[in-house]
């Protein structure tokens, strides 16, 4: 399934490049164990913001 992403919410490459230096790095994970697979940062990010700017629960 792919991830619908809306231009208006995604933070601006400018901003991107000042945050994603201070976020640590993800350790490298073992496939064979389940469960789910990480989200990116830079979509972590967008949602946290959308739901800050919009309100949203």
């Amino acid at each position: 399934m792919a991830r619908v992403t809306y231009r208006r919410w995604r933070v601006s490459d400018e901003l991107w490049t000042e945050i994603e230096p201070l976020l640590r790095k993800r350790p490298r994970r073992d496939r064979r164990k389940a469960g789910r697979s990480a989200v990116p940062n830079r979509e972590a990010m967008d949602g946290i913001l959308f739901v800050l700017r919009t309100g949203c629960q």
